[in-house]
């Protein structure tokens, strides 16, 4: 139809990232009748990297990742979604945040972005081959430390830590030890830093040789497909793992180990829809984004086509918690104690160049000391 009109998108390369949403912007184009939408993808890394100023003359709904929303006030890049949205709606949406999603979107009392994707990191587990080896899934960072032992031979543990990766667990385990406020005044607390990294350095000994190459998915595709791996104790979830006939074996899915010194658990992922300053049809696309984070939509359509819901009305379904083995019931109490990361403008440059820092560092066998005091002259520089 010639006066169909056609919004553009960018989502991310997985299953999960773009197949709910090429699902919703079906079901919407059909009750609106007058709009098409078209999905482009890009890396997952780039999903965490890439500066959204490289976006917003493209596409009008980006997804985007919650530590850019100070980026995005600082520059005035995206909309801000509470001069288009009813208050009823956003208080609706608030109230059904898994954990600090809807919040993490927030800044300076701007919205620009709901969630239509929740994440933080969790424990991954073969259980078939944990119930073959009596193997109990350890629920403190001190019990991770003795179940190294029990592993038999042939079998191992896996932490995805290439530099993106590395850096969310670094920052998880320095909230478990420290709290929210491990970073005052663009510095990380050195002795709480030094400290981690000292104990990650003990886990590398520990681990499957490539977990410094890898990120998440080719973890999980690879306790997926083979028997190697036995558990992950921090990596971000998929629930299409938990699915039946997803890949040859189910990978399950539970609370990270914690420490019990501090009510936080780990650092918090997912996704938010944005719409781009630049959209012409802001209208259309904010309705759009409604539909898609709206509890019936997240509900049912979003998660029935391999999505991760961002909304609790679909993490507390009976229906979505059979379809993937219990993933929601058993990574809950995860994602309601969540650590949010600084969303400063900055902070992701920081981020990306603090992640290679580190694995550069750990690759070298730098000292504790060497690389903390590093990354915070680095994070001083960019201020």
């Amino acid at each position: 139809m010639s006066n169909t009109i056609t919004l553009r998108g960018i989502a991310w390369d997985h299953p999960r990232g773009y197949e709910p949403l090429r699902a919703t912007s079906l079901a919407f184009a059909k009750e609106q009748g007058n709009v098409h939408i078209e999905w482009d993808v890009r890396s997952l890394k780039e999903f965490g990297d890439m500066p959204i100023e490289n976006l917003i003359e493209r596409y009008d709904l980006i997804t985007i990742d919650h530590p850019y929303m100070g980026q995005a006030f600082a520059n005035k890049l995206l909309l801000p979604l509470e001069e288009m949205i009813s208050d009823t709606f956003l208080e609706t949406l608030s109230e059904q945040s898994v954990g600090p999603s809807f919040g993490s979107y927030d800044y300076k009392n701007h919205i620009y972005a709901l969630p239509i994707d929740a994440a933080a990191l969790v424990a991954a587990s073969r259980n078939d081959l944990m119930e073959k080896y009596r193997l109990v899934l350890p629920k403190t960072r001190q019990q991770l430390l003795g179940f190294y032992q029990k592993i038999p031979k042939g079998h191992s543990v896996a932490w995805p830590l290439c530099p993106t990766d590395l850096w969310c667990t670094f920052l998880t385990l320095c909230a478990q030890d420290a709290g929210n406020d491990f970073i005052k005044d663009r510095s990380i607390d050195e002795k709480v830093g030094i400290a981690v990294l000292n104990e990650l350095k003990y886990h590398l000994g520990l681990l499957h040789p490539q977990s410094l190459q890898c990120n998440p998915i080719q973890i999980l595709d690879r306790m997926a497909n083979e028997d190697s791996i036995v558990y992950a104790p921090f990596l971000f979830g998929y629930t299409n793992y938990s699915r039946e006939g997803y890949a040859k074996n189910k990978v399950n899915f539970s609370n990270s180990p914690t420490n019990p010194a501090t009510d936080i658990s780990t650092i918090l992922g997912g996704v938010g829809l944005a719409v781009s300053s630049k959209c012409i049809h802001k209208e259309l696309a904010v309705a759009y984004a409604i539909f898609t984070a709206k509890a019936e939509t997240q509900e049912g359509i979003y998660t029935q086509n391999g999505g991760q819901p961002g909304n609790l009305m679909a993490w507390l379904s009976e229906t979505n918690n059979a379809l993937c083995d219990n993933f929601f019931a058993h990574t809950m109490r995860t994602m309601q104690r969540a650590y949010v990361r600084p969303r400063h403008a900055g902070w992701n440059e920081f981020q990306e160049q603090g992640a290679d820092l580190l694995h550069d560092g750990l690759l070298k066998n730098l000292s504790s000391d060497q690389m903390i005091k590093g990354l915070n002259q680095l994070y001083k520089n960019m201020a």
